[in-house]
């Protein structure tokens, strides 16, 4: 007896299932009404117009026909590229190459004509050694040889990827910079920001927006170790885009914010991750722009524009204010000129946090408003800060000052006058130094980090006032005022290595990229103090420096470790500790950290 093969059975039923059970994923029985819609009540309706599944008909030839002629002519540019690289002039080798590259049409009658290559089109050059030769043989292309002393030429230059960053990856990027970067860079309003990065989404395209959005990311991955792998390749194409955009400027109109504010994240990040002389230049390029774009007189009579936007004339502000402590922060350790000066601001302070971000910026005074000092505590963090940084720099102005007064064998008169003007700055130190600590307890000072770095930068003026009386060699003249002074300095650097210890707990990614440098400061006092209790045991054998020294070593042991974890992601961090240990090799006279 024969068996008859079964037809297979169908997977589906014929007939559209009704939109129930669609909707509910359920094997439908094409009855109307169907079991499921009558079992829970629900009229059955089926969608007539509904496109049928699977691919449209004559797809599948158009997709092969497509692929049979890409092949077709990667095989040609393949062969063409071969013949033109390995050409000889000899017969007996074009002979050999001829044979080399004919093609035989071995698919079927529907062979397409020759079409032109896209490396051809690329060189340029289709037109001189391509030209349209018929066939020796049927169904077989002839590439003629290339003339003599030819050359091809110069490729372009490969423009590098632009990096995938997707939705997920823009999402935590923007929390790490407002959670970590922004704090000591608080230029932006967040709700402002999330508005026009959703714009740049939509138009797309290298703008100076783009580029503040890659800059502000790049800072970001700077303070984290999350996007290490990453972080070079954002950085380069952050800078390419820059640099492309202001090559093509003709200088007519005025200077875009973002072009700034973009130049100034970058220079905060090759302080930290590259080196300090590019970000040296990053940073002057930023200051010359916000000299042009006249970001020093944002609240002067003739640049207050009536109707213009509260959120952005405080962005101007506080993107001023930014470049104008970045100025002193560079200037702090070293002679490097200023290039924002003090005496020509027509800037307000920056607004407080809060209001700056709820969309009602407060207007704040002028930075001359401040010398006073009387109403020191109602300035925002990100004003002290500011107002702190310029006396650093008058401070330092002081420095430089007295030491060209030395250098000219300046008379009496000109002593008195020195006097005068450091009196004058001590007693502004001091008062800026105990009202902040008796305001801001060292707990609420970390929860801030700009009132923290405030405080930090409050704490090395007194040390500084110390460092250039010492310069001076006053002992025999005011030995009492130098030993006040020497105390004062002691102190504060005490109170940098305790606030830096408390610091600790909290981790260092959220701290300031130029803490280092204060670091240095009081770590470098602490060393200087050391050495002075040395050898003042070795004269008084009887008095006791035992625990005045276990203090120091204390407080040293605090600065240098912080300096040695922060070194794993800002250089100024390196770089302080192998001052540090050249500060202490001079003063100890041994080669290593004295113990």
């Amino acid at each position: 007896m024969e068996l008859v093969p079964l037809k297979p059975q169908p997977r589906q039923k014929p007939g559209s299932a009704c939109e129930e059970c669609r909707k509910r994923k359920l094997a439908c029985d094409r009855q109307r009404p169907c079991k499921t819609c009558a079992t829970t009540g629900v009229a059955c309706r089926v969608n007539p117009n509904r496109l049928a599944r699977g691919p449209k008909k004559g797809g599948l030839k158009t997709l092969s026909s497509r692929i049979d002629m890409i092949e077709r002519r990667l095989s040609l540019d393949q062969m063409n590229e071969h013949s033109l690289l390995g050409s000889d002039t000899d017969d007996t080798a074009h002979h050999g190459l001829n044979n080399n590259i004919l093609v035989a049409s071995s698919a079927s009658d529907r062979e397409p004509s020759r079409l032109p290559s896209p490396c051809e089109k690329n060189l340029g050059w289709d037109s001189e050694i391509f030209v349209d030769i018929p066939p020796s043989t049927p169904g077989i292309a002839f590439v003629p040889p290339p003339p003599p002393n030819f050359q091809f030429p110069p490729s372009p230059p490969l423009q590098p990827k632009r990096p995938a960053i997707d939705e997920l990856m823009r999402a935590d990027l923007d929390q790490l910079y407002f959670d970590r970067v922004h704090p000591n860079v608080p230029i932006f309003c967040q709700s402002r920001y999330y508005a026009w990065s959703r714009q740049i989404l939509i138009t797309g395209g290298p703008s100076y927006l783009f580029c503040l959005q890659y800059a502000m990311w790049t800072l970001a991955m700077a303070q984290s170790s999350q996007f290490e792998s990453f972080r070079d390749h954002l950085y380069g194409e952050t800078r390419r885009m820059l640099d492309t955009l202001d090559l093509n400027e003709h200088g007519i109109g005025g200077v875009p914010i973002e072009q700034i504010q973009s130049w100034l994240l970058l220079a905060f990040y090759e302080f930290a991750r590259t080196n300090f002389r590019r970000g040296w230049i990053s940073a002057g390029r930023a200051f010359r722009l916000a000299q042009l774009a006249g970001l020093h007189h944002v609240d002067s009579s003739d640049s207050t524009a009536d109707g213009e936007d509260p959120i952005l004339t405080e962005e101007r502000r506080r993107t001023f204010w930014l470049a104008y402590c970045l100025d002193r922060f560079v200037c702090m350790g070293n002679r490097l000129p200023l290039t924002l000066v003090e005496d020509v601001i027509l800037t307000r302070l920056p607004s407080p946090e809060l209001s700056f971000q709820n969309g009602h910026p407060i207007q704040m005074g002028f930075l001359s408003d401040a010398a006073g000092w009387a109403d020191y505590g109602m300035l925002s963090s990100f004003a002290e800060c500011a107002v702190i940084a310029s006396l650093i720099e008058r401070i330092r102005s002081h420095s430089q000052r007295s030491s060209t007064e030395r250098a000219y064998q300046a008379v009496p008169a000109d002593f008195w006058e020195f006097w005068e003007r450091h009196e004058r700055l001590a007693k502004t130190a001091i008062g800026i130094s105990s009202s902040l600590t008796e305001s801001y307890p060292v707990i609420s000072a970390i929860s801030d980090p700009m009132l923290y770095f405030a405080l930090m930068m409050a704490h090395t003026t007194i040390i500084q006032l110390c460092q250039i009386l010492e310069s001076m060699r006053l002992e025999d003249q005011c030995g009492q005022t130098v030993l006040e002074f020497q105390n004062r300095a002691m102190s504060a650097a005490q109170n940098i290595a305790a606030l830096v210890k408390a610091h600790e707990h909290v981790g260092y990614f959220k701290s300031h990229i130029f803490l280092p440098i204060l670091v240095f400061s009081g770590a470098s006092r602490l060393i200087s103090h050391q050495a002075m209790t040395i050898d003042g045991a070795r004269h008084d054998q009887q008095g006791s420096q035992a625990d005045i020294r276990h203090g120091v070593d204390v407080g040293l042991e605090s600065c240098i470790n912080a300096l040695e974890k922060i070194q794993s992601f800002n250089n100024l961090a390196r770089d302080s500790r192998d001052r540090l240990y050249i500060v202490d090799g001079q003063d100890s006279g041994t080669g290593g950290y004295a113990q």
